[in-house]
């Protein structure tokens, strides 16, 4: 039998990534990757997860320290834009276009899946990790120590095994540990043989929307073009391929609508007309769906001394690209755990700790996306949601994982909680409204761009922020502002709805998601800023008030008349920073 401290079944992204991970981190550990797919894999291999974003990035530039190599083999990504209003025959210039105006000084990356994971097998086998290929696993007895039997009858004994399977889930499955996460969705995608940009869906007549990317860089970008209930995205490859896909939400759009190549050609052609004969252009390389794709697990870690980690525990969502965030994170736990158990620990609490923190920030990421279906037709509810997504991804989730706070004594973790249970509210609540918003909403396709950060803004400084190095202190006091500073985020999008709605619906929406019981932060400033002389009413206004509205651009409604009616507050009343009654 061959022997091992840690094997790791599946060598995909994020089984490779934790081998090579902890041959960095734990180098004394003996680690074997069993992998059923033999090398070469096809330089651009077909596998879902070719978009990151910031948090995935930091993993594989710092923690794998693969900086220099991403920037050498992969295309550093443009940010994520976004085109609403699909559904209909309006042309692609003729919509809301919401992204970044530059490349972002904090990085992330477009990965060509095949080339990345054949590159990551030969570092791994380099750096010592025992790689089984063309073989799969048959079964895993857990027990002291764990055995793994192969396809060709060879046997593997480890103290730690974890299952990177991906959508085989072979431990979760053997444990009954598969549970819904309550969001129903569907997916398929392939690639095209050759490079489509986003640009060449518009006329180089018009002249103004092309002026929008001086620098040719839009098509850099995860581009998302999307309507009521779904969005299809464009992601360039650094193979010379493009990665199209096509994601519904199961209760606006069946599965079998897209199911095969020529359905989901078809209804391409239906709601985006705009990108649907630029695809007649190029030969088809592949086809994959997914039905049903979302999914959590009643537990990933465990004292026992086996971990899910990838898509063999939990996944989320595509939307925003989170997909290697939760590697990064799933990793990172686990490695943690086998260091501390290798070294002679007592891991129980540890483990259930971190079992409940990434199974809690999982759960709250998923309220971002399973009532979002409204939201994705309706431009000006789609802006003020990337506003608030953007800011409590980078003012928390972000800067957890690159303060690398997982590393700290538990005892130390904990004191965190609170914070993070606030930070999870306020999103469960923004959610809610923003849900509630959408559905009641009815707003015109217009042609309109909104930069999203403006540079500077209040949105730019946090994603610069991800650059600081901070103490764990330091990193508490952060959160703790970055809260605060969220929760007057959150006031002032609820005014925009109200107000944006009028009366009689924005009562509905406070109603809906009853805002009235909310810890409004400055509302009755917020409001009495609108009184007074046009003139003066920049000055009246917060900073963050005044960031809101430049991003967003002004409210459309009067914002005093209405607030002062849903909330009832007298038009004469005096500010005072107080919550509504």
């Amino acid at each position: 039998m061959d022997t091992y401290d840690v094997t790791i079944l599946g060598g995909g992204l994020a089984g490779l990534c934790l081998a090579r991970q902890l041959r960095i981190e734990t180098p004394d550990a003996s680690v074997a990757v069993v992998e059923r797919v033999a090398r070469p894999l096809p330089e651009a291999a077909h596998k879902v997860g070719e978009s990151s974003v910031e948090l995935g990035s930091r993993y594989f530039e710092h923690t794998l320290r693969l900086a220099d190599y991403l920037r050498d083999r992969h295309l550093i990504k443009n940010g994520l834009r976004f085109f609403p209003g699909g559904g209909t025959t309006h042309a692609l210039a003729d919509r809301t276009e919401i992204g970044p105006p530059e490349l972002p000084r904090v990085p992330s990356f477009q990965l060509d899946r095949g080339r990345l994971e054949n590159d990551l097998r030969q570092m791994c086998e380099d750096d010592g990790v025992a790689l089984f290929e063309g073989v799969s696993v048959a079964e895993v007895a857990l027990g002291e120590p764990h055995a793994v039997t192969l396809s060709d009858g060879r046997t593997l004994q480890s103290r730690w095994v974890v299952d990177a399977t991906g959508r085989r889930r072979m431990l979760a499955r053997q444990l009954g540990l598969h549970k819904p996460s309550g969001h129903l969705a569907h997916a398929a995608w392939f690639r095209l043989e050759g490079e489509l940009k986003v640009g060449d869906l518009v006329p180089t007549s018009d002249e103004e929307w092309h002026r929008r990317d001086p620098d040719d860089i839009r098509w850099l970008s995860t581009n998302h073009l999307m309507g009521e209930g779904y969005w299809v995205w464009i992601i360039p490859l650094s193979s010379g391929r493009t990665s199209i896909g096509v994601v519904v939400h199961g209760e606006k759009h069946a599965f079998d609508t897209i199911h095969t190549l020529e359905r989901a050609l078809t209804w391409i052609a239906e709601h985006e007309p705009a990108l649907s004969p630029h695809l007649a252009c190029f030969e088809v390389a592949d086809f994959r769906c997914l039905k049903d794709y979302s999914y959590t697990a009643e537990r990933v870690f465990s004292a026992d001394r086996w971990a899910l980690v990838g898509e063999a525990g939990l996944f989320v969502d595509p939307f925003y690209s989170p997909g290697s965030d939760f590697i990064a994170l799933a990793n990172a736990f686990t490695g943690q755990l086998i260091g501390a158990e290798l070294a002679g620990e007592d891991i129980a609490e540890r483990a259930d700790y971190f079992d409940f923190f990434f199974r809690r920030l999982a759960h709250v990421s998923t309220a971002t996306y399973v009532d979002a279906a409204e939201a994705y037709g309706e431009p000006r509810v789609l802006a003020a949601k990337i506003y608030w997504d953007n800011t409590n991804y980078w003012s928390f989730v972000c800067q957890f994982f690159f303060q690398e706070l997982y590393r700290l004594p538990l005892e130390e973790q904990k004191k965190l909680l609170p914070v993070c249970e606030r930070f999870a509210s306020l999103n469960l609540r923004a959610q809610k409204m923003l849900s509630a918003w959408a559905k009641l909403a009815g707003d015109p396709v217009e042609r309109d761009h909104v930069v999203h950060p403006p540079i500077p803004s209040m949105l730019a400084n946090l994603h610069l922020d991800l650059e600081k190095q901070m103490s764990p202190e330091e990193t508490l006091a952060y959160f703790v502002e970055k809260a605060d500073a969220a929760e007057v985020v959150l006031t002032d999008l609820l005014l925009r709805a109200v107000t944006e709605l009028g009366p009689e619906r924005g009562r509905e929406l406070v109603e809906t998601v009853d805002a009235r019981a909310w810890p409004l932060a400055d509302l009755r400033d917020r409001v009495a800023a609108e009184r007074g002389e046009r003139r003066g009413r920049r000055k009246r206004l917060s900073k963050l008030a005044r960031d809101i509205e430049r991003t967003l651009g002004p409210v459309r409604g009067e914002l005093l008349a209405t607030a002062s009616a849903v909330f009832g507050l007298s038009a004469e009343a005096p500010a005072a920073t107080t919550a509504a009654s």
